[in-house]
């Protein structure tokens, strides 16, 4: 959802949709998330936690999961009441500033790699779905902000929110 909205804000902001830029943009929101999720994923491999045995550490690391989604939750939910404006102005597409809005949303899905890896599900997949998911938000965030500007930005925070909070939930009755 947050990079969907970093398409929207870069689409309200030119003149018209130039599909080499949405391509550029799409390859660094992709490869930013993939390798937060890698990354993320890969920490949670080293001997201490995948060679244990121990169901309350298999427990701990089930229960870190759902909390670091759950404050990924809050974060959005928070963001989706803040309701802080956008001043809304043609530009030309700005690729130092989307780079590093793309790396800190990127810290949230290396943050989500870590709750992946805990609860030792297939990487790939995972990696694959952000990537794919990643290029459709960013293809699909520029064309409604081309069209319609920064215009529902706090109902999408929302929703993203709610369906991190729904996994954060849903981890901690399934497993714990």
């Amino acid at each position: 959802m947050n990079i969907f909205l970093i398409g929207q804000y870069e689409g309200s902001m030119v003149r018209k949709v130039e599909w080499k830029a949405v391509f550029l943009i799409c390859l660094i929101a992709a490869v930013f998330e993939s390798a937060a999720m890698l990354s993320g994923y890969l920490l949670t491999r080293i001997p201490f936690f995948s060679a244990s045995e121990s169901d309350d550490l298999r427990n701990f690391c089930y229960f870190v999961a759902a909390i670091l989604f759950l404050l990924i939750a809050s974060y959005m939910i928070y963001k989706a009441f803040r309701r802080k404006p956008v001043q809304e102005r043609l530009h030309e597409i700005a690729y130092r500033r989307i780079v590093l809005e793309v790396v800190l949303v990127a810290l949230f899905t290396f943050l989500a790699g870590i709750a992946w890896g805990f609860i030792g599900r297939n990487i790939f997949m995972a990696t694959g779905v952000i990537a794919a998911a990643t290029v459709l938000a960013c293809i699909a965030g520029i064309w409604v902000g081309f069209r319609e500007g920064c215009r529902g930005r706090y109902v999408i925070y929302g929703i993203g929110g709610a369906m991190l909070a729904f996994v954060g939930a849903e981890i901690l009755v399934r497993y714990l």
